[in-house]
This record gives C-alpha cells, structure tokens and sequence, in this order.
C-alpha cells in the first residue's frame, strides 16, 4: 500500500458537517478538525457525520482517519495495521540520533545511544523514547522516521 498524501485542514473541513454543534466537544468544526489532525478526536466524536447523508465524507475521512492509532510518549502516532514491519524508520531513526550537527557545521557521531525504535512481532514500536530528539532540551524537530515510512504507518503528532 502506497503512502497516503497528509490531508489538509481546509480540505477535512469541507467534508464535514459544518454545524458548529459542539456535540463533539470543540467550539467549532475548524477546531475538530485540527484535534483529528493531532489524533485527539475521532471521526466517532462527531455525531453529525455518522449520519446516512454523510456516509461519503466518511468514507473519505476514514482512509485517513479511521484507524485509531496508538500515540506514543514521543507523539508519534502508529497504525499498526498499515505496517509491514521493513524497519526503515529504525534504521533513519538509528542514524539520526547518532549524528550531531555543533556549531560551525561540525557533524560528529556517537554510539552510546540506544535505539529509540525497534520492530517486534512485525509492527515498530517505541523501546526508549528518551533517546528521540523530540524529548532533547530544546526539543527538535524531527520527524525522519515518519518522512521515511513507505506505508505511511507512522504519523507525528501533538
């Protein structure tokens, strides 16, 4: 299965209901959308889109949506249903973590790090978040395993 493209918040906007209800729990169906987006809503929160006349839109926003995805400490959000367990991410993952870039553009590289990634039973997991650069002081910015997943299985989010 080919990795999917990200939806935009406009264009998940415009397949819902667009009540403004608040049954979900949000003041607006702008602000659902972007708590489905950091997959802290589910498409099941929103009582208007689970009616027949919706059914479309649904289906639409399940493909991206659907599945609920565990999140990890780190916010990194697996559907384990679409990974087939090839082990890119821990390997860019693996390689990330042991190269700093210093000041001056200096790259250097340690080995001490254990990894932050690992492929058990078939599906990748989290094994020691506390290596991730998202939980560094400063955090930074990386989503390198998300970026390399060919099946779009792993998703960073809030």
């Amino acid at each position: 299965m080919p990795k999917k493209e990200r939806i935009q918040p406009l264009q998940a906007y415009q397949l819902l209901p667009g009540t403004n209800c608040k049954a979900c729990g949000c003041t607006t169906c702008m602000a659902f959308v972007f708590d489905l987006i950091g997959r802290e809503k589910t498409l099941a929160d929103c009582p208007d889109l689970q009616k027949e006349e919706f059914r479309e839109s649904l289906d639409l926003l399940g493909e991206y949506f659907g599945e609920p995805a565990i999140v990890t400490e780190i916010g990194l959000a697996i559907q384990s249903e679409k990974c087939n367990g090839c082990g890119d991410c821990v390997v860019v993952c693996n390689r990330a973590i042991t190269t700093l870039v210093l000041p001056g553009g200096i790259v250097a590289h340690r080995s001490e790090t254990s990894p932050v990634l690992q492929i058990i039973d078939g599906v990748v997991q989290v094994i020691d978040s506390t290596n991730c650069k998202r939980k560094l002081d400063p955090p930074e910015f990386c989503r390198i395993c998300e970026e390399k997943c060919p099946f779009g299985a792993l998703e960073m989010v809030r």
